[in-house]
């Protein structure tokens, strides 16, 4: 069983590979709900400026130093009028200064999905016994549908990602799993009795 196991991996990690490229290539489901930021080279500017360090920036960011209780309620107050004036969001960002290396983001995301199907693999070889095959392609479904919701709906959720996007980016993955569990599930299966 362990073969199979590996090979499923292999299946699974290579088809969720191209299928989520090819859905993120040719259909734009990768850019759904994206969009530029007007004035962009002022924007740079400012951020190039005044961001020297690489991080995941907050805004507005709640003040976090150790504070007395009745200190804490004041900056609540201002943390919350601060909020709902805005703007809010999140920024992951690095102040530049290196290439884009587009082959080790692609193998670092092969590797990713590797290991979440070897993951659905070992999964359907410990309930191989008691499952047939339609069943078995609804687990790796269904653990990809698993996923995209516990990531995707927080973000959307807590962070304000647009719904478009999220949506988009929760099909994207059903689809893609749904491709490597038929492959898998065939793969990982009951041993026939001899």
């Amino acid at each position: 069983m362990g073969k199979r196991i590996v090979l499923a991996a292999l299946a699974g990690g290579v088809l969720v590979f191209i299928v989520s490229g090819i859905l993120h290539s040719s259909t734009h489901l990768g850019e759904v709900g994206i969009r530029s930021i007007p004035n962009e080279d002022l924007v740079l500017l400012t951020m190039r400026n005044s961001i020297p360090e690489p991080g995941f920036y907050f805004f507005p960011a709640p003040n976090l130093s150790p504070m007395s209780k009745e200190q804490k309620e004041a900056e609540q107050s201002k943390y919350l009028a601060k909020f709902k004036q805005g703007p809010t969001g999140i920024l992951i960002y690095k102040p530049g200064g290196e290439d884009l290396n587009f082959g080790k983001l692609l193998v670092i995301q092969f590797l990713i999905g590797l290991i979440a199907a070897f993951i659905a693999a070992w999964i359907l070889g410990a309930t191989v016994s008691a499952t047939t095959y339609g069943t078995r392609v609804m687990i790796v479904v269904l653990i990809g549908l698993f996923a995209e919701i516990y990531i995707d709906l927080p973000y959307w959720n807590w962070y304000g990602f647009p719904m478009n996007y999220t949506i988009g980016h929760l099909l994207g993955g059903i689809l893609s799993w749904a491709v490597a569990g038929l492959a898998m599930a065939a793969i990982v299966k009951r041993p026939a009795v001899t």
